[in-house]
């Protein structure tokens, strides 16, 4: 039986253990039942987790628990994404070391120690938690097994030629010291100031341009203007002298100089932007570089060199401003693409980088959309805004330190790329000689690649490493493609559209089936809680500690799937009062089945019982329709209200009954401990995917003597049975709940004890049709056994009037009786 306390800080960690000990959770590969499969994101290894990652892992658990429950062998591995610059940052912070200061080799063993550290943390958290993941499946990128799938990737790309090696403008990172990928851009509003600049031509006459960035003036290599723009016609072809710097510039025309911004004229520099960038591939310009790849200014600068580049913007407006040359300068708030890493302000660098060729079939990429299904709907249509402003091919070399090295060495003779075979992966080239020579000009004059992979390279693959592709003991057969992937809004422009990428390349197919969209947890002002900010209140440990597993569990679950959420403790308080009230009446319900061995249906036979027996089908069939969608929210918000239906109402209306059976005739008894069995052992089935704990202290308490199955967990889900439905149990259910409550309110307002006998109670019984099966339940429940149908009221009763119902009450207990 339940003892008489619930203490979560030592049953959750008995149960915990209980699910280890028996491997409930255990993916069975040589089963026949259909396979539930769930590509989980792997949590960066760079920082402590926080309560965002508690609120969107946990709602895709919920959904591993239910696929369990309904039969199907669910496949739910974890792993870490601890590789990349993320966990390179962390490692020089906690470690107090620079990467770039030690030898690669000895730098990743410091990242692997360190990982491992934080691995376990972080198991030991989703543990906590209740997670029903398989640890034997967990995986980290950066161990052999995923390095060597991540080169296979790229050595597929690379025959497929998908990927290129290519020297041209790309997004650089100044305080990281690498090359980015759009996706990893985020636009920050930032205070800076808005130039008008004169430029003198070479034959007389001056053009104003605006700019925001007069410290490129060393590398400005054109003017452009619209081609339409009436007030410079006279002045295309002719050129202009570079204030400062003294070099000459052309006046062209182009289409994307914008006639309403600034004065209309544009420097174009080799490089501020994107625009930059295109102007010069298209005008074929030539390359001038005033910044370098640490972020401070080049020989070109002349007397403003080797400074960093917001201090030479500084003194290039002062100089500016000293020669007459600044004619205007206003104070504005721009958005500037930034590193969201680090938040350092990028540049456009001309660097040699590995690429994959995204842009060339974005129109595929656009329509496997429509393949995979969405979960809220909605999300999708941030996938497709994403693919359709796409503008680079996707960059993944990054010249770090932790990462999964590039397969290939370069031949110094002809430049051919000279692969390993499969055989050989993972292999570093940079620390491991080729086994073959170049297949062109049969040099051994070769180098291999410095850079690693970034890190969302190898995330972009956790299908194939989940099915472990190309492997003897691959099981993509099984899996591919997997059932689900759950992750949150924020990195569909990276790890959806990427996974999606790689399985379209790699098996021209759709990675999973479906896609469950998560929101964030928000603190203060509507900011996302994250590693990053180091903005979380409360550290999840603390908080299930405090609260309980399962509490912070169904604080989760309260979230509308896709939608963010404040982070409010108050909630958990909320969350707390359902779990303690289900033990409760859980409690209740067992010491009256005391003995009772052998549950039949066929012995519910009072309509009360009868009724909300009926009322648990719908809303089981409700919760399955709900939680197939991933409405997990929508699913518990059914649940939680028959829960809170059966205590305050059914309860109430059957106490006296199950106390007192010999008042209520033949069955009575019967009937109450068939429906209590039936409603509790389904409500905590309802329930387990939400609370398992809880609903696991209850089921052995009682229920798994009786079923003969070793886990509530791999119990059956419940699901609605038509025959039990009945409409006219339901009403004489309602009809009963509904006069009683109305009773109990009348007393509680006229400061009766809710035990107060009642002399009598008139009700009009066209108001009450169905109340006549329940009557004997509802005058033991109302304190009265004289309850009388009648067409008008006596004028000397109380009235009580409600939803267009009237009652007529008579008590002799005039003086209050509650304080």
């Amino acid at each position: 039986m339940l003892p008489k306390k619930y203490k979560p800080q030592l049953e959750e960690k008995k149960w915990q253990d209980y699910w280890k000990e028996n491997q409930t959770f255990a993916f069975d590969p040589n089963s026949d039942k259909e396979i539930y499969s769930i590509d989980t994101p792997p949590p960066t290894v760079s920082g402590v987790l926080h309560i965002g990652h508690v609120y969107s892992y946990t709602q895709a658990e919920i959904i591993a628990r239910y696929q369990r429950m309904i039969g199907k062998n669910v496949f739910y591995p974890f792993g870490f994404d601890d590789n990349g610059l993320p966990t390179e940052r962390f490692v020089e912070k906690k470690k107090k070391v620079r990467g770039n200061k030690m030898k690669r080799s000895e730098f990743n063993d410091l990242c692997r120690t360190t990982v491992v550290e934080l691995e376990k943390q972080f198991q030991d958290m989703w543990t906590a938690l209740g997670f029903s993941a398989d640890w034997n499946l967990t995986y980290a990128t950066i161990q052999d097994d995923c390095q060597r799938i991540s080169q296979r990737s790229f050595l597929d790309l690379h025959k497929k030629d998908l990927v290129e090696h290519r020297d041209e403008p790309n997004m650089w990172c100044v305080e990281c010291q690498t090359a980015i990928a759009q996706a990893e851009l985020e636009s920050v509003d930032k205070d800076s100031s808005f130039n008008d600049l004169k430029f003198q031509l070479e034959d007389g006459g001056e053009i104003i341009i605006g700019t925001t960035r007069p410290e490129l003036l060393p590398s400005c290599v054109c003017i452009f203007v619209h081609p339409d723009d009436p007030r410079y016609k006279s002045l295309v072809g002719k050129n202009a002298i570079v204030p400062i710097f003294g070099h000459v510039v052309p006046i062209l025309t182009d289409e994307k100089a914008d006639m309403e911004k600034g004065t209309g004229a544009v420097m174009c520099c080799t490089f501020g932007d994107k625009t930059d960038i295109e102007w010069f591939k298209k005008h074929k310009l030539p390359l001038r570089v005033s910044i370098s790849k640490y972020g401070k200014t080049t020989e070109l600068a002349g007397e403003f060199q080797n400074l960093k580049i917001k201090e030479a913007r500084k003194q290039v407006i002062a100089r500016l401003e000293e020669d007459g040359t600044l004619l205007k300068s206003d104070a504005i708030s721009h958005p500037v693409n930034t590193h969201e890493r680090c938040g350092t302000d990028i540049e456009f660098l001309s660097t040699k980088q590995w690429v994959i060729k995204v842009m060339d079939h974005k129109e595929d990429l656009l329509k496997l959309a429509d393949k995979i299904n969405w979960y809220p709907k909605f999300m999708k249509q941030r996938y497709i805004h994403w693919v359709e402003n796409l503008s680079w091919d996707w960059c993944i070399s990054r010249q770090r330190f932790f990462g999964v090295p590039f397969p290939i060495w370069h031949c110094e003779d002809c430049g051919t790329h000279v692969t390993p075979d499969d055989s050989e992966l993972p292999v570093d080239p940079k620390e491991n000689s080729s086994s073959k020579n170049c297949p062109k000009c049969n040099s051994t004059n070769l180098v291999g690649d410095l850079n690693i992979m970034d890190t969302w390279t190898t995330s972009s693959v956790t299908p194939q490493v989940n099915y472990k592709w190309g492997e003897e003991n691959s099981l993509e057969s099984k899996l591919a493609p997997m059932s689900m992937r759950p992750q949150a809004h924020d990195i569909i422009r990276t790890w959806a559209f990427y996974t999606i990428v790689k399985s379209w390349f790699h098996q021209q197919d759709i990675p999973w089936k479906d896609i469950m969209i998560s929101g964030h947890v928000l603190y203060k002002k509507g900011e996302k809680i994250s590693k990053k900010k180091g903005n979380a209140p409360s550290g999840p440990e603390q908080l299930i500690e405090k609260y309980s597993a399962d509490v912070i569990r169904y604080w989760t679950a309260g979230a509308k799937l896709g939608a963010d959420c404040y982070f409010e403790e108050q909630e958990f308080k909320i969350a707390a009062k359902l779990v303690t009230k289900l033990f409760n009446a859980s409690k209740f319900a067992l010491m009256h089945l005391d003995g009772f061995d052998t549950p039949d249906t066929n012995k519910i036979t009072f309509a009360i019982d009868k009724g909300l027996v009926s009322l648990l089908q719908k809303v089981c069939t409700k919760a399955n329709q709900h939680l197939e969608q991933y409405e997990y929210s929508l699913a518990l918000s059914e649940i939680e209200t028959f829960f809170w239906d059966f205590c305050d109402n059914y309860m109430e209306l059957m106490k006296h009954r199950i106390y007192n059976p010999q008042d209520h005739g033949e069955g009575s008894k019967e009937s109450a401990q068939n429906a209590l069995y039936t409603i509790i052992f389904s409500l905590i089935r309802l329930l387990a995917p939400f609370i398992p704990h809880i609903t696991e202290e209850i089921y052995h308490a009682f229920f798994k003597d009786i079923e003969k199955v070793d886990s509530v967990h791999i119990c059956a889900y419940p699901v609605g049975d038509d025959s039990f439905i009945s409409e006219e149990d339901e009403k004489v259910y309602f009809d009963s709940k509904t006069f009683v409550g109305a009773i109990r309110k009348f007393k509680t307002e006229n400061r009766l004890s809710l035990n107060t006998e009642l002399d009598a109670i008139e009700y009009i019984g066209s108001q009450f049709p169905s109340i006549e099966k329940g009557l004997n339940d509802v005058c033991r429940a109302s304190g009265c056994l004289n309850l009388k149908a009648i067409e008008t009221l006596s004028s000397e009763l109380s009235v009580i009037e409600f939803e267009d119902r009237t009652l007529g009450v008579d008590y002799t207990a005039k003086a209050p009786e509650v304080n």
